[in-house]
């Protein structure tokens, strides 16, 4: 009995210690600039939420041509920044059907590229995640667009990859993902910023998909909070469209999405678009008069990719300083 007991203790002050090792503490185990816990509640630099700028990611995925980067790049255009930029997103562009001298015109303008699969199909194990990926980096740069500046993936459908898809993007040497969705973290009072995989313990679980299992340092991921409409739960905002019937409704969709960023935490709004949902005209028209609505009466908020994003949180300034902020500045 006394044997069985002290193997029970020498278990438990294990466990304990295994715990201790595998929690994120903010400050201590994880430090800023290229570890963030992804339950600090805290807003980057300490900053307060009034001096926080708001930050709309917009990201389009998948295929990129001629045929339809007009119904893309159309929702931003002659939309600027406080500082006089123009407005930037991110595509997550495939290798099928994309023309790439489109992809390196949207660089050259200002957008990030960015990858998912090279055809658009969840791949199915750590040798396809690894595959796809490795092309797609090659495509981009193929077109000279600098290897430094190709950082990102989101997985096709939202779909996390778990660590297969974390081991390629380690490999190839990205430095984000923007694919986990989240229904639950999607309230004003729990949004959450992005964090990285440096520590797994109770990380969020991901909508759709699988979340890593293993930690991957300095990887970061950020979250798509699901939208909410007349009681709907939706991951992107085709997920919504049976829903929306007018420009109206997109547009209280969205503006009721975007506040709930802004009167919380501040944290970054990420926006996922397809054109299915462009290609419906009161659809289009609500999200327009949805980012000239903000950018108009809202001094304080941005359009960005997700790579600047990334650079504030690295970096942060209060909301007076971002007309200078570098990262933001026009290319």
């Amino acid at each position: 009995m006394w044997r069985q007991t002290s193997l029970l203790l020498l278990v438990l002050l294990l466990s304990a210690n295994q715990c201790v090792n595998c929690q994120c503490v903010p400050g201590d185990t994880c430090k800023a600039p290229d570890c963030r816990c992804w339950d600090d509640p805290s807003i980057p630099g300490g900053l307060t939420a009034a001096e926080t700028p708001q930050v709309v990611l917009i990201s389009f995925e998948y295929t990129v041509n001629k045929g339809n980067v007009d119904l893309y790049t159309k929702l931003l255009k002659g939309v600027t920044n406080p500082n006089g930029c123009q407005a930037t997103a991110t595509f997550f562009v495939q290798e099928v059907n994309t023309d790439f001298s489109v992809v390196k015109t949207l660089y050259d303008e200002g957008h990030e590229i960015g990858m998912t699969s090279s055809d658009g199909i969840i791949p199915s194990d750590a040798a396809e995640w690894l595959a796809t990926f490795q092309l797609m980096k090659t495509k981009i740069t193929d077109v000279f667009v600098p290897e430094d500046q190709v950082v990102g993936s989101r997985a096709p459908e939202l779909s996390v990859g778990g660590d297969d898809q974390f081991a390629a993007i380690e490999q190839v040497g990205l430095s984000y993902d923007s694919s986990c969705s989240s229904s639950e973290y999607a309230y004003r009072d729990n949004m959450l910023w992005p964090y990285t995989y440096d520590y797994i313990y109770r990380t969020p679980k991901c909508t759709i998909g699988r979340a890593p299992e293993s930690a991957h340092k300095g990887k970061w991921q950020f979250l798509v909070a699901n939208l909410r409409y007349n009681e709907q739960n939706c991951a992107t905002l085709s997920a919504c469209s049976p829903f929306i019937k007018s420009s109206q409704d997109a547009f209280d969709m969205l503006f009721e999405s975007f506040s709930n960023h802004y009167e919380g935490s501040k944290s970054p709004f990420v926006l996922y678009i397809d054109p299915l949902w462009l290609s419906v005209d009161y659809q289009y028209e609500g999200t327009r008069q949805f980012v000239e609505f903000v950018r108009s009466g809202f001094g304080d908020t941005w359009f960005l990719t997700t790579q600047q994003s990334l650079a504030w949180i690295k970096e942060p300034v209060t909301s007076d300083k971002a007309i200078d902020f570098k990262s933001w500045g026009c290319s």
